[in-house]
């Protein structure tokens, strides 16, 4: 059993159903290669008696060495033939853990770079569909529910005439003196608590399935590459088909599991961005160019200027009551902005470039402990396990070449006897 496999899984219906066609297969071809020792060795017993036997006993002679020769390939692809340890056999389970770094390997290459995200991420204009989804009302008044809530707490250990004036006369200002960015990292320090940040993984997966579905020629290409020159193409075929099902099925793992590996690296990566933008001084910087970007922006102008002039009056009395001019206000305010978003190519490109950045810079960042969860999961996987549902996917197609070897060795040993009769 491999390094740190785990324990061999019960194959399902549909495996047992596979096992019995190759079973079928398998005894077809070895009675073929019985059947052409029994013509062989009755030609040859019976040929002084019919020299026409002559030919039946090339064809079988030479089809006895095509079917020997062809079990034998067929057999090293899975083990070693008749369980001698020869070079270049069992290359399935010899090889599991090399497939499963290429194939890590391959999505870090190719997948987690900034050439692969950027244009999913533009297509995907997060800004914009933020904007719709807050330009709708029933969305906007959940938002401003909570947002109720949380203000009534904050704002009933607070002088509420005291706020009004420091909204009203120096909120612009202070916001320009305000670092955002460490307070980005506090509220989403507070935020991930909830795992609501897992929302991020989410789209990630939806956006690595759809990546794959337009890759699929490209990793058989790749798979082509890396296969023996000797090995036959519709081998390739199912290992290919193994290979994406798993990474399907890895992704639906992923997406499915809120309690998966990849989902606790990625809380890791959240953890240490969240440290970033609290304590790193680039980060620190950047955040501060974006927000003065913003800021100076007058659809935000505009905006921060019609969500508080209304509010100072009403901010605590009415933090709590549905249908108060304080939660109409912010209920306005955020489907105003969710339409500034959709209608203003600027600004959505600006929050975009910062959504953008920030993803990136988490994949950039942890690429690599992402990839590794492809590679230690096949290299999880048992080496024999392995080998025999590779078999029972491709084996019955292999049969085949059994027989075709049978039959098409016979021709040749036709052929050549034929020859060497005329010369």
């Amino acid at each position: 059993m491999a390094r740190g496999a785990s324990p061999a899984p019960v194959f399902s219906a549909r495996e047992a159903s596979q096992e019995r066609r190759l079973g079928a297969m398998k005894r077809l071809a070895t009675g073929m290669l019985i059947l052409m020792a029994g013509v062989f060795a009755a030609s040859h017993i019976y040929l002084p008696l019919l020299p026409w036997l002559a030919w039946v006993e090339a064809f079988a002679e030479a089809a006895m060495v095509g079917a020997l020769a062809d079990w034998f390939a067929v057999t090293a692809l899975f083990r070693h033939p008749l369980g001698l340890p020869i070079p270049h056999t069992a290359i399935i389970p010899r090889r599991k853990d090399e497939l499963g770094e290429n194939l890590a390997r391959f999505v870090r290459e190719n997948f987690l770079i900034s050439q692969a995200l950027e244009p999913r991420l533009a297509s995907l204009d997060a800004a914009g569909r933020t904007g719709a989804w807050l330009a709708k009302a029933h969305n906007a008044r959940r938002v401003s529910a909570d947002a109720g809530a949380f203000l009534e707490w904050l704002l009933a250990t607070m002088d509420s005439e005291a706020l009004r004036d420091f909204l009203r006369e120096n909120l612009h200002l202070e916001l320009r003196q305000l670092q955002v960015t460490p307070l980005v990292g506090r509220i989403l320090d507070l935020l991930t608590r909830s795992n609501r940040h897992q929302a991020l993984m989410d789209l990630a997966v939806r956006v690595a399935r759809q990546h794959l579905d337009e890759n699929r020629v490209l990793i058989r290409i790749r798979i082509d590459e890396k296969s023996p020159w000797w090995m036959p193409g519709f081998v390739d075929q199912e290992i290919f088909d193994k290979i994406v099902t798993e990474v399907e099925a890895l992704l639906e793992a992923i997406g499915s599991d809120p309690e998966h590996e990849a989902r606790q690296r990625f809380n890791e990566g959240v953890q240490t961005f969240i440290e970033s933008l609290k304590n790193d001084p680039d980060t620190i910087a950047r955040g501060e160019e974006i927000k003065n970007e913003l800021l100076d922006h007058p659809v935000v102008q505009q905006y921060l200027a019609s969500l508080w002039q209304h509010v100072s009056d009403f901010i605590l009395r009415q933090a709590s009551e549905p249908e108060s001019v304080l939660r109409q206000r912010f209920e306005s305010g955020l489907m105003s902005f969710g339409e500034a978003l959709k209608y203003d190519p600027e600004l959505r490109a600006q929050i975009n470039q910062w959504l953008n950045d920030a993803i990136l810079r988490i994949v950039r960042n942890y690429q690599e402990e992402i990839a590794s969860v492809i590679s230690e999961t096949v290299r999880s996987w048992d080496s024999d396990v392995t080998a025999r549902r590779v078999e029972l996917a491709v084996g019955r197609d292999l049969q085949f070449i059994r027989i075709n070897g049978t039959i098409v060795g016979g021709i040749a040993g036709l052929a050549i006897y034929a020859l060497s009769r005329m010369f």
